[in-house]
């Protein structure tokens, strides 16, 4: 019998650190601004959609996949 090599494949990767961390802040910006802080004042305006915009930034990192090649 032959021996085949595995590769140890990371199970998470920084990217998907990233993504997570950009959701918790999602949730976080979320339920904060109805306690009446805001998290992003920096973002002027567009500073009511900025759970949307983290969260969805966040989804992105988390489903960004690797190709194998």
């Amino acid at each position: 019998m032959s021996k085949v090599k595995t590769r140890a494949e990371n199970n998470f990767s920084v990217l998907q650190i990233l993504g997570s961390l950009f959701l918790i802040f999602a949730v976080a910006d979320f339920a904060l601004s109805w306690m009446g802080v805001n998290l992003t004042p920096f973002m002027g305006s567009a500073s009511r959609f900025s759970p949307i915009i983290f969260g969805v930034i966040g989804s992105i990192l988390l489903n960004f996949k690797k190709e194998d090649g």
